[in-house]
């Protein structure tokens, strides 16, 4: 279920109560819908419900959890049948007012007048899902009335207009103009495949998928954008906006009985069951097909070491959970790992600079392990190693300790409970069963895939789907996608001589009828809702709101004369540590280093652990660790810039002192002076940059224009910008020429950094754990050494540009403002009114 709008998917637990009616039984119905089953799932620890409506054919569940933060959301099934986009279109569209609420982006308005903790709507490969949640009960009515009504009720069968803004239309300003596409989809998707890791994903599902949805973008592919006609548009919703089609979710203390009632009498009682929408499957391939394509980049660009390869298999179902759990591991222990054989092999070989696999939970599911910064002629050497290594694995068998590592961190993460959107977070864990099983529980419940799972630490079990679903498995794909330059510029002429001859063919009235389209489109984007359309939306007033904020007392302790902050709640048995160390102590000079230290730590060797023992030994005793920086502005002055570098740990309680012992050993131990490893981690951070760039522009932009004005803006341009990025670059242009200055700058950073002296702890725990806590935190903040820090005073140049950067995307962005601050104006809430407004 590959979401457009990223989401990762983990399981938390959530301590609830019952609160929806104790006496609905199976079989009963209320309010129009049937209870299907009702069963405790400790996963989630709630009461959850499944229901059928009888005479529409929707069905609901319900986690009846004790969270205020409530949650509700419609999915449908959604497979696209062309590379129109018309899925991503449509979850735009539908957004564009409704026959309830007519204006033009209920969406706008109500993020001005609600208190929503989450209001968006995605779209996958084969799901669309509107989501929102809040704190407050008639908020969250409010926000599931105008989502619902959007789905079911809106104006684009009226009103052509919202097809034209939001997905495509031919643009005419005057006679003697060009004709050109606009619409918000098709810009938003010639950016997003600007990034040539969309490409490739778009490529492998093309090829692997060629008989059914799968097999086009959801989102949208930019040249067959324009090819989405009005009719089809209307016929997609009619296909795919029913109630027999939605999966309607909800969780929280909301009570059951006025959900229920609600959502039947205001909209599924006024439909008819209609025929339920199954996702059909891909027939598999006799053979292993090979593809290579192209992306394009500057003319001029360099074209050494910027292919990707890809190699992917097609297996199972997403709805077989266990066998999920087991490539999901298989992706930790044959790639993701330091020590993973088949990254190990790769850089052995010299094929690409970054390595990554992943798991695509689709109604057949997708394994790909992809190479960045390759050569495209490197394809079948590619092959055969990840074939070779696969081999060896399932005749020598997998490394236990690395398979128990991934498997701790996996139970780990699916028991921590460490994300404030719990509800939407069950719903997405909930959708794969549901879609693919026609059962939401099956994805719920992962006690007994866990279970079987946790065989393969004494069985062959890893082995054996290794031989299945890869070695003797025919229906996969080898790819290599290289860089040609100059392409987008051909892109680009293609689709001015599509609209130059689409522009020949029009007839005069044709033609003043186009610019008298364009015109009305223009005044109809720019045109304000009318009071009586805004009046329709359901807005909160004062008394709904509580004028009390919620207070998340710290109290202050100490630890070896260290200070310690300690947050005292329930965190089910996790310990959250982290240590913040004052940048000030850097020179300017050292600053990017210092975010090169950030990105190297844990992944090197320490006085005890080599690299692969070490993020073993992470995977088995800890849930997780990083480290990165991050700015503080003191009194929201930007004059007072306190940067930190942190160090971010979480193990369980019965972990602390490994927790300690761990962190310790990276932060006091870890060793910089091996050149090979080094220029891997080194060079591995660079392609994962280059991807950044590539993909994220806006980003980038933002950054480099704070550059322009504030310490803050510049420290980050400095320490993740493009000059960071350029820094990095450099650094592998000419590692070997400058290896010993590079261990030599890390070395004296850490030294600066990592003193006991300029070190300030945080803790989150609940009360009963801190004493041991502390004990051991003390014990790792004496092993420091002990230096007074000495604070330099930075002085950042600030040059007032107008600046353009030049990129081979198919979108632009600009940026431009300023610091209020400056211009004589003080910081206070209306600001963050004026910035809604």
């Amino acid at each position: 279920m590959k979401i457009i709008f990223g989401i990762a998917l983990s399981v938390c637990i959530l301590a609830a109560v019952l609160t929806a009616a104790p006496t609905f039984k199976i079989g009963e119905i209320r309010h129009g819908f049937k209870l299907l089953d009702l069963r405790f799932v400790k996963e989630v620890n709630a009461e959850c419900y499944y229901l059928e409506h009888v005479k529409s054919g929707a069905r609901l569940l319900k986690i009846a959890a004790a969270d205020v933060n409530k949650t509700f959301s419609i999915a449908f099934k959604t497979l696209p049948d062309s590379d129109c986009g018309t899925p991503h279109i449509m979850e735009h569209a539908v957004l564009n007012g409704s026959k309830n609420f007519p204006v033009k982006s209920p969406f706008d308005v109500l993020a001005k007048g609600s208190l929503n903790t989450f209001l968006n709507a995605m779209t996958g490969s084969d799901v669309t899902i509107y989501p929102v949640a809040s704190m407050n009960n008639k908020d969250y009515f409010n926000l599931m009335h105008v989502y619902l009504d959007a789905v079911f009720n809106p104006l684009i069968y009226d009103d052509p207009r919202i097809l034209q803004q939001e997905g495509w239309h031919h643009e005419l300003v005057n006679r003697d103009a060009a004709v050109v596409y606009k619409g918000v989809v098709y810009n938003e998707m010639k950016g997003a495949f600007s990034d040539p890791s969309r490409e490739m994903e778009y490529q492998v599902l093309k090829t692997l998928f060629p008989d059914m949805g799968y097999g086009y973008s959801s989102g949208g592919y930019p040249p067959a954008i324009p090819e989405l006609t009005h009719e089809s548009f209307i016929n997609f919703h009619r296909t795919y906006y029913h109630p027999s089609n939605s999966h309607i979710f909800l969780y929280g203390d909301a009570d059951l009985d006025q959900e229920l009632a609600f959502i039947d009498s205001a909209y599924l009682s006024k439909y008819e069951k209609s025929p339920r929408i199954n996702i059909p499957h891909q027939l598999p391939f006799e053979g292993m097909k090979t593809v290579t394509s192209s992306y394009p980049i500057a003319e001029g660009g360099v074209v050494d070491h910027q292919s990707y390869l890809s190699l992917s298999w097609v297996t199972g179902s997403g709805a077989d959970r266990a066998l999920v759990f087991a490539l999901q591991v298989l992706r930790e222990v044959l790639v993701q790992q330091e020590s993973a054989p088949i990254r190990l092999a790769l850089q052995q070989a010299g094929i690409g600079r970054e390595v990554s696999a992943f798991v695509d939970e689709l109604n057949q599911v997708l394994f790909q392990i992809n190479v960045q910064n390759a050569e495209a002629d490197q394809l079948e050497e590619f092959r055969k190693i990840v074939g070779r290594v696969l081999s060896d694995v399932v005749v020598k068998g997998l490394d236990k300790e690395s398979v128990e590592a991934a498997i701790n961190r996996m139970e780990f993460n699916l028991r921590e409970g460490d994300d404030a959107q719990k509800g939407l977070t069950y719903n997405f864990q909930a959708i794969p069963g549901w879609f693919y099983a026609d059962d939401p529980f099956v994805s719920l419940e992962y006690e007994k895939p866990l279970a079987l799972l946790k065989t393969a630490l004494t069985t062959d079990y890893l082995e054996s789907i290794i031989q299945r679903s890869f070695l003797d498995n025919p229906h996969a794909l080898l790819l290599a996608l290289a860089p040609q330059p100059g392409l987008e510029k051909e892109n680009v002429a293609r689709a001015e001589a599509e609209n130059a001859a689409f522009k020949t063919k029009l007839s005069e009235s044709e033609m003043d009828s186009l610019i008298m389209q364009t015109q009305e489109l223009i005044a109809y984007q720019q045109e304000e809702d009318s009071p009586q359309a805004l009046a329709t939306i359901p807005m909160l007033e004062l008394q709904d709101i509580n004028p009390q904020a919620e207070w998340y007392a710290i109290s202050e302790h100490r630890a070896a004369d260290v200070p310690l902050m300690h947050y005292d709640d329930f965190t089910n048995n996790v310990i959250y540590l982290r240590l913040f160390f004052d940048m000030r102590v850097l020179p300017v000079e050292l600053l990017p280093y210092a975010s090169l230290l950030a990105e190297v730590m844990g992944s090197l060797d320490t006085q005890n652990y080599s690299y692969g023992a070490l993020d073993n030994a992470l995977n088995l005793h800890l849930g997780g660790f990083s480290t990165f920086l991050s700015t503080f502005l003191k009194d929201r002055l930007d004059s007072n810039l306190v940067p930190k570098f942190v160090v971010s740990a979480k193990a369980m309680n019965t972990k602390t002192e490994k927790l300690m012992q761990l962190v310790g050993e990276i932060v006091n131990t870890t060793r910089y002076d091996d050149i090979e490893r080094l220029k891997t981690v080194i060079f591995r951070h660079q392609s994962r940059l280059d991807d950044r760039v590539k993909s994220n522009g806006i980003g980038y932009a933002r950054t480099r224009w704070a550059s322009y004005y504030s310490n803050e803006g510049r420290f980050n341009e400095i320490t993740s910008g493009l000059d960071y990025y350029r820094f990095v670059t450099d650094l592998t242009h000419s590692f070997d020429a400058q290896a010993e200055t590079i261990i030599a700058k890390l070395k004296q950073t850490a030294e600066l950094l990592f003193s006991r002296n300029n070190l300030l702890t945080a803790v989150s725990c609940q009360q009963n754990d801190l004493a041991v806590v502390s004990t051991h935190l003390a014990a790792l903040a004496q092993a420091m050494p002990q230096a007074a820090p000495r604070m330099n005073q930075w002085t950042f140049t600030f040059d007032k540009k107008n600046e353009g950067l030049l990129a081979a995307s198919k979108v632009q962005y600009v940026v431009k403002g300023y610091d209020f601050k400056k211009l004589g104006y003080a910081w206070n809430g209306k600001m963050r009114v004026l910035g809604q407004v």
